[in-house]
């Protein structure tokens, strides 16, 4: 028997949705400064992904190879 894998490997991530409470008080930002933002925000969604799909694949794996530990075989989708 494999031993259990931490919870940290296992967690997925998520993300807030965006929709903070409207103050009615308007700034101005440079529009380069607003695209910098736009594309980092994207880059942070792109990595929270990314890991989510890892852990996905690291989980699929990590119970096949508990199967063939148990069974001697490989289970179902492996």
């Amino acid at each position: 028997m494999l031993p259990t894998p931490a919870s940290d490997l296992t967690r997925r991530e998520t993300l807030k949705p965006l929709g903070g409470d409207e103050t009615g008080e308007f700034v101005k930002i440079d529009k380069g400064v607003l695209a910098e933002l736009y594309t980092r925000l994207g880059e942070a969604i792109g990595a929270v992904e990314r890991g989510n799909v890892r852990i996905g694949g690291w989980e699929a794996l990590w119970g096949c190879t508990d199967a063939i530990w148990r069974t001697g075989k490989a289970g179902e989708g492996c």
